[in-house]
């Protein structure tokens, strides 16, 4: 299936789930249902038709299945969904009505990051992004002269860059 259809993404907890992944790089569906605080059958169903539309990998690791967005996946949900590339979306069950949802709400500390910053002997600064737990999620590295680079991405405009650009520009 060449694109993924408007109403695979139209629930909120939907979306949740895909920011999830695409934050944490590879995910069980255990962590992701634990720090939503959504039914344990939601993520591993949701992901599993992700899967057969080409937007997730799928892969074991002994008896847990780990799962990642595909390259191909990120292009589909930039188009159809740009929200979730967006760090604002983890408040979005803050507005939601919990009767409604039956959630209690969305946790963005477990799903937030942290930016530190190491400056080299040339005058070169690496940024280095940390999800929550500590675990690293992306370097980005500025030379003295000359333009940003990704590590993780393997790009010089990306997310990452894009934030660091916003958050570089107000501090200097």
């Amino acid at each position: 299936m060449e694109y993924l259809p408007k109403e695979i993404i139209s629930t909120p907890f939907r979306k949740a789930i895909l920011h999830y992944v695409l934050i944490r790089g590879t995910t069980y569906p255990q962590q992701v249902s634990e720090n939503l605080r959504i039914s344990k059958g939601l993520p591993s169903q949701f992901l599993r038709l992700c899967t057969a539309l080409g937007v997730t990998k799928r892969e074991r690791n002994g008896h847990k299945v780990l799962y990642s967005l595909t390259t191909k996946g990120i292009a589909i949900l930039k188009r159809l969904c740009p929200e979730i590339f967006d760090l604002s979306f983890s408040s979005i069950f803050e507005n939601l009505s919990k009767m409604k949802f039956n959630t209690k709400y969305y946790p963005v500390e477990k799903i937030g990051f942290e930016v530190k910053k190491i400056v080299d002997n040339f005058g070169g600064v690496t940024f280095v992004f940390y999800d929550a737990d500590g675990e690293e999620i992306s370097r980005v590295f500025k030379p003295k002269k000359g333009s940003w680079w990704c590590i993780s991405c393997q790009s010089s405009n990306c997310k990452h860059i894009n934030y660091l650009k916003k958050y570089y520009d107000k501090t200097n």
